[in-house]
Parts: C-alpha cells; structure tokens; sequence
C-alpha cells in the first residue's frame, strides 16, 4: 500500500515544487493523514544560457486531511471526492524561474548576452481546479491554473496520465507521461524575451503558446510503517519554438529528488 508524503517548505527553492508534484501524486493513492516531516535532496539541469545544474538538500513537510491538504508548494482542498473521481480547488508555485545572477558570464557572452540585458524570471503563484479519475488502469489528472501572483500573468493546463504498480509490499514504482499547455503570456515570459530586454539589444523573441510533453518516474519504499524513501527523476522535452529562444540553450530539463520521512 502506498504511503508518506514529502514536500518542502522553502520558497526560495524552485525546484522542490518538482518533488512536490511527485508526492502528491504517491500520497493521491492512498488516505494517510497527518504531518509527515524529513530531509531530501533536490536537483535540475539548466535550461537557460550559462545556468548551471544545482543539487541542494531540503527539508520537507507535509499535512493531509480528509478535506485540506498542504503539500510544501501546493495545497488544496477538496470539493467533491468519491472512489472514481476527485475534484479539488488548487494552488501552488510554479518551478519555472530564472536567476540571472548565477549564470555563467562566460557562456553568456558566447550567445552575445550579458548579465546587465537580463531579468529575473520570478516564480508564479497560481490558483486553479485539478479533476482526477481513478481506475485499476491508472490515473488521469488535468489541472487548469493562473498566475495571480504577478510573475506572466498567464494560464497553464497540465495533463497527466499515471500508474501505480506495486512490485513488493513495500516498494511502489509510478510511471508517468504528461503535457502542459502555456498561454500566450506564460510562454513568452518564461521562454521568450521581455520587452525591456528587447530595449537593451536582446533579440526579440515571443514563441507564444507552448506545448510541453514530459515522462517522469517516480518510487516510493516503506522501510518501516511509518519511515518512507521516496525519489523520482522527471524529463521534460522542450518544443522547437522554446527552443529557439535565444535565452534557452537546451532542449530538455531534467529534475530529480530522493527524500525520507516519517509519517507521524
């Protein structure tokens, strides 16, 4: 059976959202309430010009009840649940950001950019509606929020198809194929270029709305009734109008975590 929730607490660490999204997805199979509390350890390759691939250790939190929930970046609650279907009002920060500071000067000025052209690309604070459909073939999930936070002001519907396939009692392996779509304003403000960098000699650049594919794979271990490893490497597949962007230098991201908590 499935257990134990980790997600972190820390806003200044974009890419925890990711471990969020991926014990939400283990904690969804299941009805473990209470605090669940640990450390994990957080990664992402680059995908900006001169962006460096970070690993940080985090700390992690969760709370779950029968109609609210607050996993570290994302929270909810429920507005109508049975054994099938499940439909929740949503919010969350986004793991999409940009910080110009920690980019490499040197692999900038190959692209002919510098530092002074640049912005931030701040993390968006979206509120939304996530419906989910069980069966013993999976789980579907579609998700549609917007940045109220002032960041892109822009929409994001996320689409996401998992299976739960227990292989012992104690070790759960949840493969993973999604899509996310980006607005308009989304996609230009994380993948395109700002109007105020156009004005400092950024070649302007809008892809306009994106499509996103990704796979991820996640694994959940139940060392003892209350003690949980959990870990998941995700891949996301940037398209070729992201891509020629010329803030972005890949053409795809990957993010992993591994973590363990206890489930008090």
């Amino acid at each position: 059976m499935l257990k134990r929730t980790v997600f972190t607490t820390l806003l200044c660490f974009p890419f925890v959202v990711f471990a969020a999204d991926v014990d939400k997805t283990i904690n969804q199979s299941n009805k473990v309430k209470g605090v669940s509390l640990g450390m994990g350890v957080v990664g992402r390759t680059g995908m900006y010009v001169g962006e460096k691939t970070e690993v940080i250790p985090v700390p992690v939190i969760a709370y779950e009840s029968d109609r609210f929930f607050v996993r570290g970046l994302y929270a909810g609650a429920h507005l109508y649940q049975n054994q099938v279907v499940k439909f929740s009002a949503i919010a969350n920060a986004s793991m999409m950001i940009l910080d110009v500071d920690k980019l490499s000067t040197k692999k900038m000025a190959e692209k002919n950019l510098n530092k002074s052209q640049l912005e931030d690309r701040d993390l968006s604070v979206d509120l939304g509606f996530e419906g989910l459909i069980h069966s013993p073939y999976g789980q579907l999930s579609l998700q549609a929020v917007n940045d109220v936070g002032g960041a892109s002001k822009g929409a994001e519907l996320r689409l996401k198809y998992e299976y739960f396939w227990s292989l012992t009692p104690e070790l759960t392996i949840i493969p993973n194929v999604g899509v996310n779509w980006l607005s308009d304003k989304r996609a230009n403000y994380y993948y395109g270029v700002l109007d105020s960098e156009v004005a400092r000699g950024v070649t302007s650049y809008k892809p306009n709305q994106l499509f996103v594919p990704q796979v991820s794979l996640g694994a959940i271990y139940n060392i003892t009734k209350n003690i949980s490893l959990s870990g998941a490497v995700k891949q996301e597949f940037l398209p070729n109008k992201a891509q020629n962007g010329p803030l972005i230098n890949e053409k795809t991201t990957t993010i992993f975590y591994t973590g363990l908590t206890y489930n008090f």
